[in-house]
């Protein structure tokens, strides 16, 4: 199995199907639900092509993406049936009614796939060709990948609960894990990916796959992670939130002025 023809040919197909499909439902944040199932698929897929016997670190490989991948596509599914479209993919439905879902099959799905495969770079290369025993830096990998998926999912369970509650609708939640930082969820993620990464260390050239957490810290913090709290820019409890609680690394509470 060639990488060069794979991973795109996957990506486009996987994509293709899912645009499809939100043109039935007419909801393109249906993306954020083939995001983390994506990932599952992707990696079982090349697991089915590997010519080399199973190892210790294919397993843990396949064990950690299948868990953050089933779960994040479980939180999105049963967050997005309590609310209406995400105000980021509705905007793309604005606009030339010709055009649009052309714009939307570019610059949003085929978009996300092409971070897909960047992301999904160190999984990919390590399920075909890495077969050696694990050294002390892949046990590093292995602690930040439980810690990473421990934090985002504690994270995101804490805010479902909350927002849960009817008299919490359109309100900041401020306790549990997001009473140390604002985005705790995106914490998680970024540390999960750093995990990946060190887990897959070992095999010659592998150190190139640091592209991969590279890419996942950048869209948390430029893209698709911190940018989104621009729409809560001027409310007087977030600016309030906000002096108070860290960005991103859990750390303490400021002192009220």
């Amino acid at each position: 199995m060639n990488l060069l023809w794979f991973l795109p040919t996957f990506i486009i197909l996987y994509m293709t199907f899912w645009f499809l499909v939100s043109l039935l439902v007419e909801r393109r944040d249906i993306i954020d639900i083939a995001w983390g199932a994506g990932f599952v698929f992707l990696a079982w897929t090349t697991f089915s092509f590997r010519d080399l016997d199973l190892d210790t670190r294919s397993i843990l490989l396949l064990s950690a993406i299948s868990l953050w991948g089933l779960r994040l596509s479980f939180h999105t599914v049963r967050r997005n049936l309590r609310q209406e479209e995400d105000w980021r993919y509705h905007r793309w439905s604005q606009g030339q009614a010709r055009l649009h879902p052309f714009c939307v099959f570019f610059q949003v799905f085929l978009f996300q796939g092409a971070l897909m495969m960047i992301i999904a770079l160190p999984v990919v290369y390590s399920l075909r060709f890495i077969n050696l025993p694990l050294f002390d830096l892949n046990y590093l990998g292995i602690f930040l990948i439980i810690f990473g998926l421990i934090f985002e999912t504690v994270a995101d369970q804490q805010r479902y609960l909350f927002l849960k509650k009817e008299r919490n609708k359109d309100q900041l939640i401020s306790t549990g894990l997001w009473r140390y930082s604002r985005h705790p969820n995106y914490f998680g993620e970024i540390i999960f990916w750093w995990g990946i990464y060190f887990l897959v260390l070992g095999a010659p050239k592998s150190w190139l796959m640091i592209i991969s957490p590279l890419t996942i810290t950048y869209i948390m913090l430029f893209v698709s992670g911190l940018p989104m709290e621009e729409r809560y820019r001027g409310r007087p409890d977030f600016e309030e939130y906000k002096r108070r609680t860290s960005a991103l690394i859990p750390w303490f509470v400021k002192k009220n002025r």
